[in-house]
């Protein structure tokens, strides 16, 4: 009697290395993100800080160096939201479970806030008033 053998599934390298999430990609990915960022803004700014010399092939003739930029910008956004977007996926359930307050408790809380940031702000000012006078009788 003889025994048939399962067929083993092969799987894909390229899908493997795609799948698989290394240690440290995301945080290069967010510092390659901001620095395309910025780079882009200071093309797009026109600020002397970056420019395209005109001599430069294909940026540097028309507008195809701001184009650039703003593809460049662009594309540093969307890599900004792939570093960022897993970070709120475990808050989602998180918000569905918050029980928001009435508004009459809404209007309490902010009062009281606003009440203690005043009072806050009134301590700074006289603290800041006194170290002013003595400063000034010091110096």
């Amino acid at each position: 009697m003889a025994i048939k053998q399962k067929e083993v599934e092969q799987k894909s390298k390229l899908l493997e290395v795609l799948t698989t999430e290394y240690k440290w990609e995301n945080l290069l990915l967010g510092v390659l993100a901001t620095l395309s960022g910025a780079l882009a803004l200071m093309i797009i700014s026109g600020n002397s800080l970056l420019t395209i010399n005109s001599d430069f092939p294909i940026l540097g003739q028309g507008n195809n160096g701001i184009i650039f930029a703003w593809v460049l910008f662009a594309i540093s956004l969307f890599g900004l939201a792939l570093v960022i977007y897993p970070f709120f996926i475990p808050a989602i359930p998180e918000l569905k479970k918050i029980t928001w307050p009435t508004f009459p408790k809404f209007v309490d809380h902010s009062v009281r806030t606003l009440i203690f940031l005043f009072f806050l702000a009134g301590i700074i000012l006289i603290f800041n008033i006194l170290i002013t006078n003595l400063l000034v009788e010091i110096l």
